[in-house]
């Protein structure tokens, strides 16, 4: 045998255990609680910025235009299906259930209720899809009534192509069903890395459909539809060997003797309306802006870049205090329950206060440097930064809301947070349809975005007195307090210091170039943040320390 073929098959064996490895790693490796909070961080972060990637490369292909309006509000009713079918059946009752028979070691009767979940949540999802597919036609001018005010054959080619995006989008809730109960399953069993990967293939799905298909196809918004369905079939694909690993074998039963799917389904309804009043706020902002030629894109563009610091820092700390609550009400000690929301509240600000002040600052350069190519034109990047302007003053209020409502659950109250979402989806329907239309105001799409500013301060406020109640004095010791106001004025100064460094930037650098826009942008923000530290610490704010021993231990 010669040297070259016993090296070339030792080079393929390497390769192959590497490959082996890999596929241990995404499919079958377990982790730590604290591992796995790493890696769904970092898949949170790296997904957030592929988002806004994609939404960039829309954005220069096709503007804030009728286009976009139809792709964002056909949206809608596939988001509607989901979230109220699956999202609160899955964060609230299918997981602990199925933890519950794992932890007693009841394996068989964890899978039997995953398949049945799984079949029945299929066969539901697939109804509701036939209905809406029969009543697109319908459904669409009352979703979209300012694209057809005046007579649908008038533009039957809008119309028609609505239609058509609707109903292809029609399979994403199906896909994304099995994916979410796949992520519940992989979630019960510690396995987070096939998991965090799905939101990743489900934007990469989408950026690849605009870079190759976007010409191929007529219209040319069917494109990311079909980036939309592919990436949700996705989601669920790149999941299937690790739950299939687990023990999980799919079997076409459903289960109703023993009574668990009835019990879900009625453990789920409180969850599930509150769900679908925050929908139906949705559908109203979609019925509203529909009057304004890419309003909803606009709308959208803003929405997705104010909601990157939520999901990264309020949600984040929100999801991983829950189980702390829970069990400290579980055993009732109410001081450490107040504790544990007091930390969480406290480390939520620290990010929260600064990110408002940043957002407000630059909020030109950041719509400028994510949306500023193509067809995306002047109009559309004035609306766009008024919008994200009004979007910012409810940040704060935004990223406090998820840490209320699992303290909420934790304290098992689900009847609270439902009717305090009522009136404010009340306030949000009035505010909506009063101020885009009052001309004295001016606020034209971006009155939509107050509305929701201001509608979600109302939520947070309500939650906070609500819980005051329910639990006693949130800040007993004034540390929320007093943590506040260190970081709002180390936030004004921070926000001067980046307001001053735009100027300084732009006096070196050409930022009419994206290469001098980023400079600018990222020289801007370095400052503010050394600033804002540097000010933190000065002021011995408690939540500095726990950033720099996390930066320590990495």
């Amino acid at each position: 045998m010669s040297l070259r073929l016993v090296i070339s098959r030792s080079g393929a064996k390497r390769r192959v255990t590497r490959v082996k490895k890999f596929l241990y790693l995404i499919w079958d490796k377990k982790l730590t609680v604290s591992r796995a909070a790493i890696i769904l961080g970092v898949s949170s972060l790296v997904s957030n910025i592929l988002g806004l990637f994609r939404e960039r490369l829309i954005a220069g292909h096709f503007g804030a235009s009728h286009e976009t309006d139809i792709f964002y509000a056909s949206f809608r009713i596939p988001d509607l299906i989901f979230n109220i079918l699956i999202l609160g059946a899955l964060s609230s009752v299918f997981i602990p259930i199925f933890v519950e028979k794992l932890t007693e070691n009841k394996k068989k009767e964890a899978e039997s209720l995953a398949n049945s979940f799984l079949n029945f949540i299929l066969i539901f999802a697939a109804v509701f899809g036939v209905v809406i597919f029969i009543l697109a036609p319908k459904l669409v001018p009352f979703l979209l009534p300012g694209f057809f005010s005046q007579d649908i054959e008038t533009d039957i080619h809008t119309y028609n192509t609505t239609v058509n995006v609707v109903r292809l989008m029609l399979l994403s809730p199906i896909f994304f069903s099995i994916s979410g109960i796949f992520g519940g399953i992989l979630n019960s069993h510690k396995r987070f890395i096939a998991y965090s990967l799905a939101p990743i293939i489900y934007n990469i799905s989408i950026i690849l459909s605009m870079i190759f298909l976007v010409d191929r196809v007529n219209p040319e918004i069917y494109a990311p539809t079909f980036g939309v369905v592919i990436g949700a079939l996705m989601t669920a694909l790149i999941q299937l060997p690790s739950t299939i690993r687990t023990g999980w074998r799919w079997r076409p039963v459903i289960d109703f003797k023993k009574g668990e799917i009835a019990n879900i389904i009625k453990m789920m309804t409180p969850r599930t309306l509150t769900i679908g009043v925050s929908q139906i706020n949705i559908v109203v902002d979609t019925i509203v802006l529909s009057f304004f030629v890419g309003g909803i894109s606009v709308f959208n563009y803003a929405n997705n870049i104010q909601t990157v610091p939520t999901v990264i820092f309020g949600i984040a700390i929100a999801t991983a205090i829950f189980p702390a609550l829970s069990e400290s009400f579980a055993k009732k000690d109410m001081d450490e329950f107040i504790d544990s929301f007091s930390w969480s509240a406290r480390r939520i600000l620290f990010f929260m206060i600064p990110a408002t002040i940043g957002i407000i600052v630059l909020r030109a350069q950041i719509v400028r440097l994510i949306f500023g190519i193509g067809n995306f034109d002047w109009e559309a990047t004035y609306w766009t930064t008024k919008s994200l302007l009004f979007f910012s003053f409810g940040l704060v209020a935004q990223g406090l809301i998820p840490l209320l409502l699992r303290a909420f659950y934790a304290i098992q109250d689900t009847k609270n947070p439902f009717y305090i979402g009522v009136l404010v989806m009340a306030v949000n329907a009035i505010l909506s349809v009063v101020f885009p239309f009052v001309p004295a105001l001016g606020l034209g799409v971006a009155g939509v975005a107050l509305a929701f500013s201001i509608a979600g301060i109302v939520n947070a406020v309500l939650l906070t007195i609500v819980l005051h109640e329910k639990v006693g004095i949130l800040d007993p010791n004034h540390k929320i307090f007093e943590s506040t106001t260190r970081l709002i004025i180390a936030s004004v100064f921070m926000g001067i210091v980046v307001h001053y460094s735009l100027y300084l930037f732009d006096a070196v650098t050409n930022t009419h170039k994206v290469a001098g826009l980023f400079f600018q942008t990222s020289g801007s923000i370095a400052l503010g943040g050394l600033c804002y530290f540097f000010l933190a610490w000065l002021f011995k704010c408690e939540e500095i320390k726990f950033v720099l021993e996390k930066v320590r231990r990495k």
